[in-house]
């Protein structure tokens, strides 16, 4: 790629990849007409609905800017709202956020998927746990996809997982005291090789100022944006192919709330995502529309539209 490897790739760069092949040519199209009335996917037509114009495919650079964004903004308003001071506050309840940084297992980019689903139920595991579910009140997971090369030149890929959690007074001193790690490095995966591994780690996140809270909020939206790294053609179509309906953000909490706004909700890119890599080629996409699947899967409102047709 021609971009400079600090920047995230741009739309163009990310049509590319899916270029040139028949199966994910229609990709492309998608991803080349981010923004455009004019769309020839499913089919041919001009979208009048705003929320259409963009395309929602997961690697577009476009739309992933946009879901880094809202997400950024979800997690600043949330701590905003927890720093507001009242005339009952009590300190000793005041919002504390840090950072849990969990990698995973360097890989072959084949067995990324088997990876990530042993590491999302050890998360799992570790939620139900009264440890931490009586010491952590949200928490926003990242993902994000590292690459290197073995001495003889094999590609691996590392799955890291970020949680930015609100705790409670205890965890927060369990934190500075060197006891919140050791807990993580026990709840967490145990690798064959240590010594080469980069471990687990934790860190205080300062948000008592605007300032503070500005700059957690830009690193959230730089992570998001830029969880999966530029690689080659082929080892970025194997990741895509790994990384199908799994989420790159997540969230954690209670029900009800503030934290998951329907604007940041990966729920429909995700359906869309089964539905446009379900079909074979895209344009048998209408057609494929009245077999078995039904027209449930078809997002938005398309699904009018290929009635009316």
């Amino acid at each position: 790629m021609k971009n400079n490897s600090s920047q995230p790739p741009t739309a163009a760069e990310i049509a590319a990849y899916f270029q040139g092949k028949k199966a994910t040519e229609y990709q492309a199209r998608m991803i080349r007409e981010c923004g455009q009335k004019v769309k020839t996917y499913p089919f041919e037509r001009v979208v009048t609905n705003p929320y259409l114009l963009a395309c929602h495919h997961r690697f577009c650079p476009d739309c992933q800017r946009r879901r880094a964004r809202n997400w950024a903004s979800a997690l600043r308003s949330v701590i905003d709202r927890e720093s507001m001071p009242t005339s009952e506050s009590d300190p000793r309840r005041a919002p504390h956020w840090i950072a849990i940084v969990l990698p995973g297992v360097p890989c072959d980019a084949s067995n990324l998927r088997n990876q990530l689903e042993t590491l999302i139920a050890y998360l799992y595991l570790a939620r139900d746990q009264p440890f931490w579910r009586y010491t952590v009140r949200t928490a926003l997971r990242l993902l994000k996809v590292e690459i290197s090369r073995t001495t003889d030149r094999k590609l691996q890929i590392t799955p890291t997982f970020t949680c930015l959690v609100s705790v409670s007074r205890d965890l927060l001193n369990a934190q500075r005291q060197g006891r919140l790690i050791q807990r993580v490095q026990r709840d967490w995966i145990q690798p064959e090789n240590p010594d080469s591994w980069p471990g687990t780690r934790s860190f205080i996140i300062p948000t008592a100022t605007a300032r503070e809270r500005d700059i957690l909020q830009n690193k959230v939206s730089e992570m998001i944006e830029g969880h999966s790294p530029q690689m080659s053609r082929q080892a970025f179509l194997t990741i895509n192919e790994q990384l199908k309906g799994v989420k790159t953000v997540a969230m954690y909490g209670p029900e009800g709330t503030p934290f998951r706004p329907p604007n940041v909700s990966q729920a429909d890119d995700l359906r869309y995502e089964q539905e446009y890599s379900v079909s074979r080629i895209g344009e048998d996409l209408p057609e494929s529309m009245s077999g078995n699947r039904g027209l449930e899967l078809l997002p938005w409102n398309l699904k009018a539209q290929l009635k009316a047709r």
